[in-house]
Order: C-alpha cells, then structure tokens, then sequence
C-alpha cells in the first residue's frame, strides 16, 4: 500500500501546465452563438477530422462570412463528400473551407451555373484567379446547409495552409470559443505487447480501473506487469453549454516524468486518414465500436503528427516501480490526468494469449496472387497494415475473401468468370442478412472485376427491376406558375442509381440530387428560361447495370 502510495505521490509531482495557444485575427464565419459538434483531429470511422463542425441550431440558412480579406479560389459541388463548398485564399498564407453549404452568394452561385450549364452536370468544380471573385472580411460567400456527406445541418469550417493544403486546427485561432471543461478520460487500457509480457496475470489486453483524486486527477488502479506494454485510452472533449462528445486537441504519456509519447493534433495530412487503423486499437474497434486510443506506436503507424520519443512502450522489470502518467488536453488549455502505478512482478499467467485465426497468413512486405476455376484474388503488397490471415476460397460461384477485424489499407482485386448472357448482372458482396449488394458492373476478358477494401462473399447476382420516379405532386397538365420548384423522388433498391439526366424543353435542365432524401429538385431561376406556356419535362435515371426508368410530362408556366 505504501509503495503504491509513492508511486502517486510521484506522478501528481509531475503534472505540469498547458502551453499558450496561438492566436490569431480572424474573424466567426457565422454570428450565430458557437457551440461544436466535432473538433479538428476527431477520430471518424473512416477518417481524422480535418476541420471543426459548428452546429447551426438543427436549421439551414444561416448567413455564412469570409474569416478575413481574400478572393475565391475554389468552389466544388458534389453529391457526395463537402457536398456544396468554398475555398478562400487569404492573404496571410492561409485558405478557409465552408462546406456543406446550402446555397452559395449570388456572385459564386453565377459562376456556379455558368459552369454547371457549359458541362451539363450538377457536379461541378472550380478553380478562379485571384481578380475573378475578391472578397472582405465579413462578406457573406454563403448560406449553411445539410449538403454532401453531411447528417444533420451544420457548417464544416476549415484552416489550411496554401501552399502545402495542411489543414490547420482552427481552435487554437479561434479562442474565443467558450470553453471552461475539461476531457472526459472514459477507460484505460493495457496491452501486453513482447511475447512474454504479463499484465495482471494475462497475457490478453485489460481494461484498467481508475478513481477520482479530484476535479482535475485520476489514479489507476496499481498494475503488475513484466516485459514489454503499453496503453490506450477512450477520451472526448466537451465544450460548456453542449453536451457533443468531441475529440481532444492532445494527449501526452510520461513515464517516471519523462516524455515517451505525446500527440498534438495542431496540423494533420489528409493523407494521414489512411493510417486510421495504426492510432486506434482497431481489433475493439470493429468488434464493439469502441474507439480505443494507442498511446504507443506500432511498426506501420505513419502519422506525422504522433511525436514520438520513445515509440509509448514499457519495458517492466522485475521489482522495480513505474510511474506513468497520461494529460489529455483540449485546445483551451483544460487538462485532464490519469496517473497509472506499475510494478514489475513475475507472475503466473492465468489469461494465455488469444488463438491465433486460422486461415492463410497475408504479409504486410508482399503481394499475393490466388487462383481458382473461375475467379481469382490479388492482394498487393502493403494491402494489410499488419502480418493477418485470410479465409480464402472458391466455391459453389462464391468467393470468400474474410478476415476477422482486419484494417486493410490497399485495396485488394477480384475477379469472377461472367456468365454468357450478362444483361442486368453485376458483382455484388453478401451482407449479413444475406443480401447481395452491389460493388461492381466492369467486364474485363469475360471477368467481373473490382478493387475493395470490403471483405466478405462475392459472387455474380442479377438486377433486372429500373428505377423508380416519384413526383413529389402532381405536376402533369397543371399551370405550375407560382411554383418555386419541381421535386421527385428517385430509388433503386438493388444496385443503387448511377445516373440522372433532366430536360424541358429538351433543353438540359439543372436538377440537384440529395441522395439522403432520395431526393431530385429543379429550382425555377433566372438561370433556365422557359419560352412560351406549354412545356415538355423528361426525366432519366440508370442504375448501375444500366436499367433505365424515363419519365415525362408536360406542363405549363408564363
């Protein structure tokens, strides 16, 4: 008891201060109060968090303002991603990024459409000189919005700098962001990492508990270990007056008060999403959406920002004490620590190591090539982050490609034989229920092929319903004059839709596409003229083995 008394005595010695943000004169891109529904670095599913999300009081419309003096330099719609978004080159060698927007200004919009008319597409994407489209501190360049991968109204907002395209943390400019509350550290995790290392008797990763000292410092329970470990933690940060869970700005590991790790997410590389896998503990992950931290760093972590002194690993020797201390710390300099007591101790183990999966062993530092009477999979090298096992097989026109909680990093290549007639047949990946869902549609040499990161059972089904179209009302044969807008519902419940194509007139027509609301809307604007009262809408869409639904009307308008 003694011992472990020491052991926290030590650590609390050794809390220190947080250093001093720097700031910088921008100003909010929206004057509304602030309040986050996700901060720069925040681990996603499939990526780290380039920018911070500003939640817009669940409303779209707001009113959306250039942070200082610049000119456009870019602006992208997609279907898909930042959905509708601006880039503004500023002057001190910075760009700011507003995506998900709504709508854009009317200078942008005009652009826009000049643009989305000239190609014939919805999806556009623009690259302007600095004289085409100047603007000033607090000009509105746009309105908030839901658009792209978005899942709730929001403004995306982003700093990056020009010239490298870095995004930058936006929160250590932004400080007058309210925020008195420290991070949430939830659980501690510890990873018996050598061959012969033993914490608390397995050789299997524990979950740690830990109790409150006081408002600021927690203290684990005293651990036994021997050989070489390491540790994770689940954190989030929190601002005042909301309850989002956010991610932290930092985390730093001490071992007996000197640093061994430490993580800042001050500037990132949108490369560095790929690397996802390395930073978290990806086996808990896939199993249980637990999103579990590495404090140390394996052999195929690759990201920049991850600083590291001595890679996070413990080495525990026999009767000997460790102090290790972990501060989580957000971006407004609140702090939160978790002092762990170690000691080294020759142990029994009571908890063996987890079976190894059967299957065939896939290496990281070569590709691989299998073979089957009509199918075949290539997996190239670098295609796992880490040495994994593969069940792979041909069977009954299946083809198993599956790895328990395997991260794959490249995406691997297969093919299976076509059958003769390939009207409306497509590659497709059984889902747990036993649906088959789409993947691919490309024939090369009488073979369906795809490159994926999914691994499950393939095999070749057939699609041979079109799509659907709905209109929102009935607009055929009725004078639509005090109309704003015509929407229609699009669907494809097999493979999913591919393609639209709109005309009035038979004249292109620009329809926007929400595939969250399966949704398509014209807008009546000074952009599209209408001649005349009488006029003839069609509407296309393709799914994606190329069945096709048009549909047609007509109506009339001054």
């Amino acid at each position: 008891m003694r011992g472990s008394l020491v052991l926290v005595l030590f650590l609390i010695s050794h809390v220190l201060c947080a250093q001093n943000n720097d700031q910088q004169d921008y100003a909010l891109p929206i004057d509304i109060p602030i309040f986050l529904s996700g901060t720069f670095g925040e681990l996603r599913s499939s990526n780290i968090h380039a920018g911070i999300d500003i939640k817009t009081q669940g409303r779209e419309g707001f009113p959306i303002k250039a942070v200082s003096d610049g000119y456009v330099s870019r602006i992208k719609v997609s279907t898909y991603g930042y959905g509708k978004a601006i880039y503004v080159n500023h002057f001190d060698g910075n760009t700011s990024v507003y995506a998900h927007l709504k709508k854009f200004s009317s200078p942008v919009v005009l652009k826009v459409r000049e643009k989305q008319y000239n190609t014939e597409s919805f999806e556009v994407e623009l690259f302007l000189d600095p004289e085409e489209l100047p603007v000033s501190k607090n000009q509105i360049i746009g309105f908030s919005g839901n658009t792209g991968g978005s899942f709730g109204p929001h403004l995306h907002f982003e700093l990056r700098e020009t010239n490298t395209q870095k995004p930058i943390n936006p929160l250590l400019s932004y400080y007058n962001i309210k925020d008195s509350v420290r991070p949430v550290i939830r659980a501690l995790f510890a990873y018996p990492i050598g061959e012969n290392a033993i914490i608390n008797a397995s050789q299997q990763e524990l979950q740690i508990p830990f109790r409150k000292v006081n408002d600021s410092i927690y203290v684990a329970d005293k651990i036994e270990a021997i050989g070489t470990i390491g540790f994770g933690i689940i954190s989030y940060d929190r601002h005042d007056n909301t309850y989002n869970k956010n991610g932290v700005y930092g985390i730093t590991a001490k071992l007996n008060g000197i640093q061994i790790k430490g993580i800042k997410f001050s500037k990132i590389r949108f490369s560095d999403s790929e690397h996802l896998p390395t930073l978290i503990d990806y086996q808990r992950y896939s199993r249980t959406r637990q999103r579990v931290q590495k404090l140390f760093r394996s052999s195929s972590n690759e990201l920049e920002f991850f600083n590291h002194v001595d890679d996070g690993y413990i080495e525990v020797e026999v009767e000997k004490n460790y102090a290790y201390q972990i501060k989580v710390e957000d971006a407004n300099q609140n702090n939160r620590y978790l002092l762990v007591p170690i000691v080294g101790k020759e142990q029994e183990v009571a908890v063996l190591q987890k079976k190894r999966p059967e299957g065939k062993e896939i290496e990281t530092n070569r590709d691989y090539l299998f073979l089957y009477d009509g199918a075949e999979i290539y997996i190239p090298k670098n295609g796992v982050y880490d040495t994994s096992r593969f069940e792979l097989g041909f069977e009954e026109n299946e083809l198993k490609v599956e790895a328990d909680h395997v991260a794959i990093r490249r995406d691997f290549q297969i093919k299976i034989n076509a059958p003769d007639s390939i009207d409306g047949h497509y590659l497709g990946v059984k889902s747990k229920k036993g649906k088959i869902r789409f993947v691919s549609n490309t024939i090369r040499d009488n073979q369906f092929i795809a490159k994926t990161k999914k691994t499950g059972i393939y095999s070749v089904a057939q699609d041979t319903i079109p799509p659907s179209i709905k209109p929102a009302q009935q607009y055929d044969q009725r004078w639509l004059s005090n109309f704003k807008t015509l929407r229609f519902t699009i669907d494809d419940k097999e493979t999913g839709i591919s393609s639209y194509h709109a005309t009035i007139d038979r004249k292109w027509a620009l329809f926007e596409y929400e595939p969250k609301k399966k949704e398509l809307t014209f807008n009546f604007d000074k952009y599209f003229t209408l001649e005349g009262t009488k006029h003839s809408l069609e509407i296309s869409v393709i799914d994606n083995v190329g069945n096709e639904t048009i549909h047609q009307l007509e109506f009339f308008r001054k």
